[in-house]
């Protein structure tokens, strides 16, 4: 026995040694995988509008910021912002890609007079972004109402049935609501006081309720009340044996509500926010105390505190200054000794020391119509100094616009939104008065019933960086593929060439293209768009055989997804029909515009002297023009059209090969097309150049901008076409190329690159001539999307007052150098 005793002991303590190395070894790499996060960091966007909503025919002015989403400074990874307008059906109405230099990039959107009323989603992200799931995009829903002159109100606003009075009504039954409930840290341990938070819902809105918690046996421990926003808490010390639920009453009948089952042995997590400090109370009722546990608390993933427990010790309290945190959400977790996390918690950091102080100085309160207005802007710290920053403002008629300030911002975004599952609604409520102790008790319930959704730690520790199928984007790419021209059209690896002619003519080196003819060229820079000439070659380009051009080109399509599965919004829109109410004198003001801009140009067109000889296009006349420059023989006359950019649906889950197939009057045999009563196979044309059918197959649908089936003397203007040409224009290019010309081993198009803002439209009632006459009528007063501060101090910003007599708010949003979100607002009158 006593042989015995030295080798158990050995063994208890090799054991004891092992699970202290795993557990270090553990540590280790979940710090690693913590600094691998911020190191490679996830971005963030946020996209400030001049207004909450619009009409048809108006302008969206926006500015997107995008930022590293953890430290809320510049991004180092991604310069090309995507920006989307997408209609109730799903569809992609409009798209911007943006190019960012600093932090911020102004864009817009012209919203068409077509355009059907509903609420559309304005979508913002990066490639790099989409590594991720689509709820770290930035979406917002963005209502549209087409107004016209002759509509009215009622007919405008979305109707709701009239009631006929009646003597006796029989009251509505209230809906079941939905009740939640959180235990601090994530379970309730018995015989230990733990805090619940909860949150009741009654549909989607937040109830006021009172009810009562009871056990298993029907006596009542203790009653509880929800605060605004349907939150409440309570503390309840369970006991074992026992099981608990929630009675409510409603309509005179108790509905019961489970609590969470309680464990007998667990971990507490208690934390309290002083300002000063965040105290953590980490508490254990296992036999072996707190001991193998690790606790680790990070910033939006920046390691900011860690303890390892190495005695039995039952409770342990831990103290982490505020004073050098950034404002945000901390994120607080305990891992038991077998690496499991066992409790959590999250908290929220107001720390006055990271606040910056706005100020917007005028001339006066009160100005006059068509008056000059020059406002100077500071954004300084708590010291007075300068912070250097990056602004944009929108100046907007209160009346038209009524503002809340519940509504989100930059810094309810930034700070709140997006590190937090699901959607937080008012969340200015919580950055309005921030020393509030109502506020503060909310946002802390807020913080303890929303779960962090930025990663979880399953999904940090299996994370592999070297495996993302998106890297951040830097410019354009002008990529593709390089194939035969004759069959079987495979892929070639050819030597190519790239030629811009813009102001300068600009060649890049010549490139060979993989074995799979894959070929790249870029990353650049430019805006608007430029003629692009792409070559390729069957061997050398200093070949003077025929044969070495048998190349076709084909240029890669940047293929956007429009479906949304994301259910996270910025200032989500609430459909109830006190929000449509609200619009009435939004609805009013811009009836009033309209009906006077279109009495305006009635008397400009009876006071001219010149007779009008044309009309202004329709849109589908301009895309007639289009199509028709394109062409050698103009627009068919013995033959037919199909516009696929428009007018066929899912052109994508097709080959170009089906839908020339489908066309009236098309027969297909094999890789061959013919014509109604045609006895020979077609002439089947791409961009001018000649293939065959099997070629169309490999062409994908939505790479097609429209086809003629040409006849008759349409057709005598290609050679040997006694069967009919089928003449295919192509749409393709993943910098959006457009007008696209083919011939063996050359294609050249107009690349469109980075869009550029348009400039707001800022009449000038001093010098400006045509002003003098002319009405001048505008919701959004003023709109500037970039305004620098600088450490010398102040920004400068001038505009006149319009004819609308109103109450206007100006609002300030964006970002300082540091990574404080921004947001400040003021008002004027024009009187």
């Amino acid at each position: 026995m006593k042989k015995l005793l030295p080798f158990l002991l050995c063994a208890f303590l090799c054991l004891a040694s092992f699970t202290v190395i795993s557990q270090t070894d553990f540590m280790n790499v979940l710090e690693k995988k913590l600094e691998n996060y911020t190191n490679n960091y996830p971005e963030k966007i946020f996209v400030h509008t001049d207004k909450p909503f619009y009409s048809t025919e108006d302008n969206l002015w926006y500015t997107a910021y995008l930022v590293n989403g953890i430290s809320h400074q510049k991004s180092e990874k991604s310069k090309i912002v995507h920006v989307e307008l997408i209609d109730n059906k799903d569809s992609i109405v409009a798209n911007r890609k943006l190019y960012v230099q600093n932090t911020s990039v102004a864009g817009d959107f012209k919203i068409g007079k077509d355009w059907k009323s509903g609420t559309y989603t304005l979508r913002a992200y990066t490639k790099y972004m989409k590594n991720h799931e689509n709820d770290y995009f930035f979406q917002q829903q963005i209502p549209i109402y087409a107004v016209a002159i002759q509509d009215s109100i009622s007919e405008t606003l979305p109707q709701q049935p009239v009631k006929t009075p009646e003597i006796y009504e029989k009251p509505k039954k209230l809906a079941k609501p939905t009740l939640n409930f959180y235990p601090e840290g994530g379970y309730l341990i018995n015989d230990t006081q733990n805090k619940v938070a909860f949150e009741i819902k009654d549909n989607e809105h937040e109830i006021s309720l009172t009810g009562t918690i009871k056990d298993n046996t029907g006596q009542e421990i203790l009653t509880f009340k929800t605060l605004e926003m349907g939150l409440g808490s309570f503390l309840l010390i369970p006991e074992k044996g026992k099981t608990y639920y929630a009675s409510i009453q409603i309509d005179g009948n108790e509905v019961r509500y489970p609590l969470p089952k309680t464990l007998d042995k667990g971990y507490v997590l208690n934390t309290t926010n002083t300002g000063q400090h965040i105290i953590i109370n980490i508490g254990s009722t296992m036999e072996t105390g707190l001991q193998g546990t690790y606790l680790i608390a990070h910033e939006r993933g920046r390691l900011l505190h860690n303890y390892y427990e190495e005695t039995t010790k039952s409770n342990h309290i831990i103290k982490i200054a505020t004073k050098e945190l950034n404002n945000g959400i901390i994120n607080i977790t305990l891992f038991d000794k077998n690496a499991k996390p066992v409790a959590q918690r999250l908290v929220f950091i107001d720390n006055p020391e990271k606040n910056l102080n706005v100020t917007v100085s005028k001339p006066s309160n009160k100005f006059n119509s068509r008056k000059q207005v020059t406002l100077k802007l500071k954004v300084q710290d708590n010291n007075g100094i300068s912070v250097p920053s990056s602004l944009s403002m929108a100046i907007r008629d209160l009346k038209a616009y009524p503002y809340n300030h519940r509504t989100g911002n930059i810094e309810s975004w930034l700070l709140l939104n997006s590190d937090l599952k699901g959607t937080i609604k008012n969340p200015g409520y919580f950055f309005e008065k921030k020393e509030e102790l109502k506020r503060r008790y909310l946002l802390d319930l807020v913080m303890m019933t929303k779960g962090w959704r930025r990663f979880t730690w399953q999904e940090l520790m299996e994370s592999n960086t070297d495996t993302l199928e998106f890297s951040p984007e830097k410019g354009l790419y002008i990529s593709g593929v390089t194939k035969e021209l004759k069959k079987p059209y495979a892929e070639h690896s050819s030597p190519t060439r790239l030629t811009f002619f813009g102001k300068t003519i600009i060649q890049e080196p010549i490139q060979q293209s993989d074995s799979l003819g894959k070929f790249k060229f870029g990353p650049y820079i430019f805006f608007d768009s430029i003629p692009v000439l792409l070559e390729a070659r069957m061997d050398h380009f200093k070949s003077t055989k025929r044969k070495s051009r048998n190349i076709v080109i084909l240029v890669d399509k940047e293929r956007r997804k429009s479906t949304l599965k994301s259910d996270v919004f910025f200032n989500p829109a609430n459909n109830t029909i006190e929000k449509e109410r609200r619009i009435e004198n939004f609805i009013k003001v811009t009836k009033y515009i309209k009906e006077e801009q279109f009495k305006y140009d009635q008397e400009i067109l009876q006071l001219s002297e010149v007779t009008l000889v044309a009309k202004r296009k329709t849109e589908q006349e301009k895309r007639e023009d289009e199509m028709n420059s394109l062409t050698d023989y103009g627009e068919p006359v013995m033959g037919q059209r199909l516009d696929v950019l428009n007018d066929y649906i899912a052109p994508g889950s097709y080959s170009a090969f089906d839908i020339v197939s489908r066309m009236n009057g098309i027969s297909a045999y094999g890789d061959s097309i013919y014509m109604r009563r045609g006895n020979n196979p077609a002439k089947i044309v791409l961009d001018g150049l000649e293939v065959d059918g099997s070629f169309l197959r490999v062409i994908n649908g939505d790479e097609i901008s429209f086809i003629d089936i040409l006849s008759g003397s349409d057709a005598a203007t290609f050679s040997n076409a006694g069967g009919g040409v089928v003449a295919l224009y192509s749409n393709s290019g993943n910098v959006g190329s457009r007008n696209i010309k083919r011939k063996p081993g050359i294609i050249d198009f107009q690349a469109e690159g980075f869009y550029t803002a348009r400039q707001f439209y800022k009449p000038d009632h001093i010098n400006g001539f045509e002003e003098m006459n002319r009405i001048d009528l505008r919701t959004t007063l003023h709109w500037e999307p970039t305004i620098r501060i600088t450490e010398k101090g102040d920004a400068e910003i001038s505009f006149f007052t319009s004819d609308i007599k109103s109450d206007y708010l100006i609002e300030i949003q964006g970002i300082s150098d540091s990574g404080i979100p921004i947001h400040a607002t003021d008002t004027f009158v024009v009187e």
